[in-house]
């Protein structure tokens, strides 16, 4: 990582990275990739309740391309976001060492149990009182009505560590409505599911689909040429119908034990139930799908793109430049659910 890289906090819909380097440069181009970066985590499950077990996957890259053994150190951050503090997390979750910080393992993936206090310390319920501190209050659901177990990661690095954050969704349940209304949720609100990259395809270069790393060769492209690329998602059913192996928020055990009794759900905009705060109803809600495009040369037009939840789309554009020189590329699309699921697809392309 080179002394010239941002110092800033990178919030890219779940997941923040704060260099080591303090001298902001701002002619960095976020998806040009110039040093050492936490670029996506995955959790599987994508959403999980207290005290389950999960496991997490850390892309990390640099100008060379994917890392491939990143030394990640993991940890669960149990420290509350003061009210005072503008950022997404408690600034202690980005200190390693902190004591509010339950080691998780090290290395490019690791597997814990989600802290049985999540939806104490950042969900629903009434937060712990440490102390003679002043009793919190709960924490309110994001648009989704999701909640988020900070994960902090810190990796070593030639100019300091590299520090990254994750946001691991946490299934708390529905904090407002009737009980008639928490007992459908219950029944029909399914966890989340990461989404998957289908294909990445060059429009304007006879629609050829890139192959994915690892043994994505045969990817050439002219230099200085640009490229359309289109990134594209399953599509999930827009109605529930029982049999189709998947769950949807219209379906129970009781009303469809073939889809349900082990739930699936779609790898790509997932309908899922949500409370309506300004009908005080349950509702029927779809994800929204965004992408974040990174490359080791070369240029993009836009740094991310995507579609939102009314739009059906199973596809998303973009246009990259190839670089003047002939030479090896890295290229990377990150997928992002409006819930907090996440999936990218990383490619070797060969300017010639």
């Amino acid at each position: 990582m080179t002394p010239a890289v941002i110092a800033r906090r990178l919030a890219l819909a779940g997941l923040a990275a704060l260099p080591a380097a303090c001298k902001p440069d701002l002619d960095e181009t976020v998806s040009l990739i110039t040093g050492a970066r936490v670029l996506a985590v995955q959790a599987v499950p994508a959403e999980g309740a207290p005290s389950s077990s999960a496991s997490y996957t850390a892309l990390v890259v640099d100008p060379d391309g994917p890392v491939t053994s990143p030394a990640v150190t993991w940890d669960f951050c149990d420290a509350r976001n003061p009210l005072a503090n503008l950022g997404p997390v408690s600034p202690e979750c980005l200190e390693q060492g902190d004591p509010n910080l339950v080691p998780l393992g090290s290395g490019p993936q690791a597997s814990g149990v989600i802290p049985a206090i999540a939806c104490r310390q950042f969900g629903p319920e009434v937060p712990q009182v440490v102390g003679n501190a002043t009793p919190g209050r709960p924490v309110d659901p994001d648009s989704t009505g999701g909640y988020y177990q900070p994960v902090s990661l810190f990796i070593p690095g030639a100019s300091g560590p590299v520090t990254a954050l994750y946001q691991s969704r946490v299934s708390c349940g529905l904090a407002e409505g009737s009980s008639d209304q928490v007992n459908e949720y219950l029944a029909q609100y399914h966890f989340n599911v990461n989404p998957t990259v289908a294909s990445l395809v060059m429009v304007n270069l006879g629609g050829a689909a890139l192959a994915m790393d690892p043994g994505g060769g045969g990817n050439t492209v002219p230099v200085g040429q640009s490229i359309d690329l289109e990134v594209a998602w399953p599509a999930c059913p827009l109605t529930d119908t029982c049999g189709d192996g998947i769950c949807g928020p219209d379906e129970s055990i009781a009303s469809c034990a073939a889809d349900c009794t082990t739930p699936q759900g779609c790898s790509g905009a997932e309908r899922y139930l949500n409370f309506d705060l300004p009908s005080q109803s349950l509702v029927d809600a779809r994800e929204g799908i965004h992408v974040s495009w990174f490359a080791t040369g070369g240029s993009f037009s836009l740094d991310r793109t995507g579609v939102d939840g009314s739009d059906t789309t199973t596809t998303s554009d973009n246009t990259w430049t190839a670089p003047a020189q002939a030479g090896p590329v890295h290229l990377w699309v990150v997928l992002r659910d409006d819930r907090g699921g996440t999936a990218w697809g990383a490619y070797t392309l060969q300017a010639q």
